[in-house]
């Protein structure tokens, strides 16, 4: 190889070497953490699907979630690629919570939500004689 040969490939060569640094290499770093999240899903984990579906795994299978959702535990099954990450798992515990019923919890946000909100008062028209 010449020197010309040599200067028309280096341009070519730093390109694909900062590819690989900022685009391929993070890419393939952020998979392999995902793909370790999705493998270590147990019973008791809250996830949130990419979908946006939050739920509680109650079993996991081959290539499969079931979650259950909701206040009616509604059981819904999705494939383990559609879980987009998981919010808590299952040995964690929230210290300050108290142990309290789901619809104990929706009850106590929707009165604060209305204290929260301002009072308005009705405006009535003054007629003129």
């Amino acid at each position: 190889m010449n020197t010309n040969s040599f200067t028309m490939l280096l341009p070519l060569l730093l390109f694909f070497v900062i590819m690989w640094l900022f685009l391929i290499r993070p890419q393939r770093k952020k998979d392999k953490e995902t793909r370790e999240m999705r493998s270590k899903l147990g019973p008791g984990d809250e996830v949130t699907t990419i979908g946006g579906i939050i739920g509680t795994v109650l079993s996991v299978k081959d290539d499969s979630v079931v979650l259950y959702c909701g206040s009616d535990r509604v059981k819904m099954e999705f494939k383990k690629r559609a879980i987009g990450e998981v919010v808590k798992k299952s040995g964690e515990s929230k210290k300050d919570a108290p142990k309290e019923s789901p619809k104990a919890d929706s009850e106590e946000k929707t009165e604060k939500s209305r204290e929260n909100t301002p009072k308005f008062r009705k405006l009535e028209r003054k007629e003129e004689e």
